[in-house]
C-alpha cells in the first residue's frame, strides 16, 4: 500500500508546508497562499467534536486543516470556487490523510441552495474576499485576484450563504478588514446572525487595527463582547 507521500503528486511550482502537529499542506507559488488572516479566523472559531462544520471561499484547505488538528470528531467541509484551489486543498487533505473527516467541494457559494441543505450546520466560517471589485490593484493571476477582490462573490453573498447553512443557535465565524465593519454588522442582522464576539487586531499600542474576527450566532439576543489585540502579526 503507498503512503500518502506516494500517493500525492506535487506540481512543478508546489511545496509542502509544515504546519505543526505533523500537520502540512501543499501551496502553489504562483496561486494564493494562505496568509495570517486564516490562522487568526482558524483561532478564534469555536467548534465542538461531532459538529459539522462549513468553511466557505476555503482556498487552500487551511482552515479546515487547522480546525481538525485543534477539536477531533468535527465533520469538515470546505467550498470553493476555483478547480485550481480545489485540486490543491484535495491533495492537502489527502497528504494529510484526512479524506475521512474532511470534504473539499468545487461549487459557488452563491448557489448555495442547489448544493446542500438548510440549516444543515453548526458552525460556518469564512475568509472572504476584502476588497469591493473595483478597488485596489488586481493580481494578473486569477486566483489571487479571486480571493482579494469581489470577483466571484461579495461580501453579501457570503453572509446569505452562511446564514442558510445554519441551523438555529449556530455559529458564523469570519475575518476581515475593520474598514468594512458597518457592512458586515449591518448584513449580518439583516441575516439573524447577531454579532457576538468581534476582536480587533493591531500591531502595537494605539494604532490602528488591520484586521478583526467576529462571530455571529443565528436568532440570538443582542449582546457584543469587544477584544482589543496587540503586538499581532497584522
Amino acid at each position: 500500500m503507498k503512503s500518502a507521500d506516494e500517493a500525492v503528486k506535487l506540481r512543478d511550482n508546489e511545496t509542502v508546508e509544515n504546519l505543526g502537529g505533523g500537520y502540512r499542506i501543499i501551496q502553489g507559488r504562483d496561486e494564493f497562499r494562505f496568509g495570517t488572516d486564516a490562522v487568526k479566523l482558524a483561532d478564534f472559531t469555536v467548534v465542538r467534536p461531532g459538529e459539522r462544520v462549513m468553511d466557505l471561499c476555503t482556498g487552500t484547505g487551511i482552515v479546515p486543516l487547522l480546525l481538525h488538528r485543534r477539536v477531533d470528531g468535527l465533520s469538515l467541509i470546505g467550498l470553493e470556487i476555483q478547480p485550481q484551489m480545489v485540486d490543491i486543498a484535495q491533495r492537502s487533505v489527502k497528504l494529510n490523510n484526512f479524506t475521512d473527516d474532511i470534504e473539499i467541494i468545487q461549487g459557488d457559494l452563491r448557489e448555495i441552495k442547489s448544493q446542500f441543505a438548510a440549516e444543515s450546520f453548526h458552525a460556518v466560517t469564512c475568509n472572504p474576499p476584502y476588497m469591493k471589485n473595483d478597488t485596489g490593484k488586481q493580481n494578473r493571476r486569477d486566483s489571487v485576484s479571486i480571493a482579494r477582490h469581489e470577483v466571484c462573490c461579495t461580501l453579501e453573498d457570503c453572509i446569505v450563504a452562511a446564514a442558510y447553512l445554519l441551523r438555529s443557535g449556530g455559529r458564523f465565524y469570519m475575518v476581515h478588514r475593520p474598514e468594512r465593519l458597518t457592512d458586515v454588522m449591518a448584513l449580518m442582522r439583516r441575516e439573524r446572525l447577531e454579532p457576538k464576539r468581534l476582536a480587533l487586531y493591531a500591531k502595537e499600542s494605539g494604532s490602528v487595527p488591520r484586521l478583526m474576527v467576529i462571530e455571529g450566532q443565528k436568532n440570538r439576543k443582542s449582546g457584543l463582547i469587544v477584544s482589543l489585540h496587540t503586538g499581532e502579526d497584522v
